[in-house]
């Protein structure tokens, strides 16, 4: 006998750990945290691949959706910018790092937008089970509206945590000439 599991309960799963991660990136985000310029660009560095790699993967390489997403990541930039402005830093060039404190402001525009990304990946079938054709070979269904929504707010918290990472780049850059 097989037990039959409702589908619903892998959503719930994604769900609850995409709630946990956020619990942990705000707390995280509530305390001051330090950065080091010589080395804050690796994690967006990684998160930029993999956003190139699910792009890729889900078949979006038109010119259009090229044009797209430079135009998500640079609203995204924008965003991330703004969030700096709101962002508390202490310097310390003894030791060539600075402290971060981001507002909740800024916390809440990530938040927002991964959300968002979750939300429409939910109500445009992105979480169903895979399809398979009449031979038993993996169906790659064709991207949907729903599925480039859903892409274009990846690579706008890509953008988001991009911008972000350049003001502080920047701030730090100012601080260091006017010693």
């Amino acid at each position: 006998m097989t037990a039959v599991i409702d589908p619903r309960i892998g959503t719930l799963i994604i769900v609850g750990v995409f709630i946990i991660v956020l619990g942990i990136r705000l707390w995280r985000m509530a305390r001051e945290q330090r950065f080091r310029p010589a080395t804050m660009w690796i994690l967006p560095a990684i998160f930029a691949a993999i956003t190139a790699l699910l792009v890729v993967a889900d078949g979006f390489t038109t010119p259009l959706d090229a044009v797209l997403f430079l135009i998500a990541l640079a609203i995204g930039g924008g965003i991330g910018w703004y969030q700096g402005t709101h962002t508390a830093i202490r310097y310390d060039h003894a030791i060539h790092a600075m402290f971060v404190k981001v507002s909740p402001l800024g916390s809440l525009i990530w938040i927002a937008v991964l959300a968002l990304r979750f939300g429409v990946r939910y109500i445009s079938g992105g979480f169903a089970a895979a399809t398979t054709g009449p031979y038993g070979e993996p169906s790659i269904p064709a991207p949907s509206s729903g599925s480039l929504v859903s892409m274009l707010l990846l690579v706008l918290a890509l953008g988001v945590i991009a911008g972000l990472r350049a003001y502080l780049q920047r701030a730090y850059a100012l601080e260091r000439a006017t010693l």
